[in-house]
């Protein structure tokens, strides 16, 4: 063997020794990251595209040509991908073997993490996310006239409320049926008769009243000075947004499909309906520090919500709920009970 060959053999060896070293170099840092247990909240990848592994098990490293889809967090908490040219590597550990997701070829940035195991609640409450399939595109892009969902991706068809209301953000269509001259103020008798309308009392009627205009009124008026008959201007009721709710209004009335789908995944294990344990607890995950008002008005829009809909199961359903963020369900309610005392049911 001459000279040159074995420099090169030489040459081979230490690359592949610096190679080595590296790479439990790094498996050494990244389990320091995960405070010595890699396995017991995420997958960990080395350069390579392996596994970090202790060295407790060689028998729990995948295969190094495994590329992975990164939409399976269904099946674990949290996974972590590595760049391959322009394929993604990726293993998900379960009871500390590694599982192969389906093959995928996916960008980095497609990789979405909604749990980790060192934080409990993120578990708990896992945000939505949109299926493959799925007709609502852009969840977390508010809506300007249309209250989205997944069912309804292109809000109130019915009598094409949408198309009639597109003049009209989602939070003031929610206004507009106490809106009875449609003039873009609402007046306390307005308010007054349009719970009337809607099954409640003269007692619970009055108490909407004083709770709505008492605390609503002047954030929405054009002028500085208070207004002595306490009517709200629609065209402000953006400026009525309260803290501790679920966000499903932004700042601006628009309606956020993300934010009234987490509502159900987050509270309803995913169900179509809540109930008022759902809600409590929603009101307890949804409440924000030194917040008394957001924390009332949440109270009072959810019991009036649900003395409205009264259901005979408790469950309150999706749809309906939905119908009366932007105030299509007003109508139907309304209309029902006017239908059933002209003939005679009530």
């Amino acid at each position: 063997m001459n000279q040159a060959q074995t420099d090169h053999q030489h040459s081979r060896s230490d690359q592949t020794g610096d190679r080595e070293t590296d790479r439990h170099q790094e498996a050494d840092q990244l389990n320091k990251l995960s405070n010595g247990h890699p396995r017991d909240h995420a997958t960990l990848t080395l350069s390579n595209g392996v596994p970090a592994n202790d060295g407790s098990d060689e028998k729990t490293k995948p295969p190094s040509d495994t590329i992975a889809n990164a939409d399976s967090d269904s099946h674990h908490d949290c996974q972590h991908c590595h760049h391959v040219g322009d394929k993604v590597k990726e293993y998900i550990w379960i009871d500390s073997k590694p599982k192969e997701v389906s093959t995928e070829t996916r960008p980095r940035e497609d990789v979405i993490i909604r749990s980790i195991r060192p934080a409990p609640i993120t578990i708990k409450r896992k945000p939505f996310l949109a299926k493959p399939d799925s007709k609502l595109r852009n969840a977390g892009t508010a809506r300007a006239y249309m209250a989205a969902t997944e069912e309804k991706p292109y809000g109130t068809t019915h009598r094409d409320w949408a198309r009639n209301h597109s003049h009209q953000t989602v939070l003031q269509q929610h206004c507009d049926f106490f809106d009875t001259d449609h003039d873009g103020i609402i007046w306390p008798q307005d308010t007054f008769w349009g719970f009337h309308k809607l099954g409640f009392g003269i007692i619970l009627s009055l108490v909407a009243v004083f709770v709505i205009h008492a605390n609503f009124s002047y954030p929405t008026l054009p002028t500085w000075l208070p207004d002595p008959f306490f009517r709200v201007y629609i065209v402000n009721i953006h400026k009525d947004k309260h803290g501790s709710d679920s966000g499903t209004y932004d700042h601006e009335g628009r309606f956020v499909p993300q934010k009234f789908m987490d509502i159900f995944e987050k509270y309803a294990d995913g169900r179509d309906y809540v109930t008022l344990w759902d809600v409590s607890n929603m009101m307890k995950g949804q409440r924000c520090i030194a917040d008394p008002i957001g924390w009332g008005g949440a109270f009072f829009e959810w019991l009036a919500t649900y003395l409205m809909l009264w259901p005979e199961d408790g469950r309150m359903m999706k749809e309906d709920i939905r119908g009366i963020y932007d105030g299509s369900l007003f109508y139907k309610i309304a209309a029902r009970r006017a239908s059933n005392k002209a003939y005679g049911y009530e």
